[in-house]
């Protein structure tokens, strides 16, 4: 495992706290598909500091295309995910950042396809074997992240006192199926992408996968709020910007697990029956005006969990609202206000 000690001090304050950025390696990994992969490389940063009988963790997972260090804002001295309290995992998923992925193994479209159960084994692994820690105080994210967090909460039930689900879902409805295949289609007519044995990035039909993808991103409110020519272009490009970051095979496969996303199909498709295997407590924060993953999926979940906390984040920023941003964004201080008092509880 290498480690790297970064400090990060804040200049608006008087504090600094650690971050140590390091990699877990797996030996050998069988994906659920049955196929194999030597050396599983998985990232993370750590926050804070592990007490001593390693009871004060918490693990951090985010969305589809983001990485360990997406919800930095909520993560820090007072925030929250209060790193005076807890030692804060924030963990890349399969497929991208410093975990193994089909740019950074060199196998490019031949890496297996993975999903997000894959994606928790790995991480499971990482807790256990890698630090050592046999129970978190609470794991999840936002989007893909409480994707995660679901799958954490059925297969590794005694693993966490808490669920952290922002803008969550119980499986990929037809909608953001349909949203990722046209996505997709728009990188496979890029010239570049060669049937994905690409000798040059396919960055144009990235970028355009992204301009397909932003307006379900918001709301029709937010999206009539870019009133000038350069606000307008500022916001229909966002999302090329992010996505032409990515080796295409790698950001393909990573959106290709959230829309196989369905926590109940190892149930025969019985939600009810996938639900009833978690024994923690959950916060489930879904945005009101989300197009993404619609709060009706999280009113689902409300009702098959035990023990839950539910309450809608009041945006028009649709499924953006998980992270806006900015501290003094009303989002952020009603979802950070909440996994507080939630967290306090467990």
């Amino acid at each position: 495992m290498k480690k790297v000690m970064l400090i990060w001090a804040m200049l608006w304050g008087h504090w600094a706290w650690a971050q140590t950025e390091a990699v877990h390696t797996i030996p050998e990994f069988t994906f659920e598909s049955g196929k194999k992969l030597a050396s599983m490389k998985v990232g993370y940063v750590t926050h804070g500091t592990l007490n001593a009988d390693k009871s004060n963790a918490i693990l951090v997972t985010h969305g589809t295309s983001g990485n360990r260090l997406g919800y930095n804002i909520y993560i820090g001295p007072g925030k929250a995910f209060d790193t005076n309290k807890y030692f804060v995992i924030a963990v890349d998923a399969i497929g991208g950042g410093n975990s193994s992925s089909p740019q950074n193994t060199g196998l490019g479209i031949d890496f297996p396809r993975y999903t997000i159960r894959d994606m928790v084994k790995a991480q499971h692994d990482l807790v256990t074997k890698g630090l050592g820690i046999s129970k978190l105080v609470a794991v999840g994210g936002p989007s893909m992240g409480s994707f995660q967090g679901l799958e954490w909460g059925i297969h590794y039930p005694d693993a966490m006192s808490g669920l952290v689900l922002i803008v969550p879902a119980p499986r990929a409805e037809n909608t953001f199926k349909m949203i990722v295949d046209t996505m997709n289609t728009c990188v496979t007519l890029d010239p570049a992408w060669n049937g994905g044995r690409y000798s040059q990035n396919p960055v144009q039909g990235l970028r355009c996968a992204g301009m397909v993808f932003t307006p379900w991103l918001s709301s029709d409110a937010f999206t009539a709020m870019q009133r000038t020519p350069d606000e307008y272009q500022k916001l229909l490009a966002a999302m090329g910007t992010n996505f032409a970051g990515w080796d295409a095979v790698s950001w393909m496969w990573r959106y290709f697990a959230s829309r196989e996303h369905d926590i109940a199909q190892p149930f025969g498709g019985n939600l009810n029956a996938a639900l009833a295997k978690i024994k923690a407590k959950s916060i489930l924060l879904p945005s009101v005006t989300d197009r993404t993953l619609p709060p009706e999926g999280a009113r689902e979940l409300y009702k098959g969990l035990k023990d839950a906390t539910y309450a809608e984040i009041p945006s028009i920023r649709g499924h953006g609202a998980n992270n806006p941003g900015a501290e003094t964004a009303g989002e952020y201080i009603f979802i950070t206000d909440h996994l507080k008092r939630f967290l306090a509880t467990l």
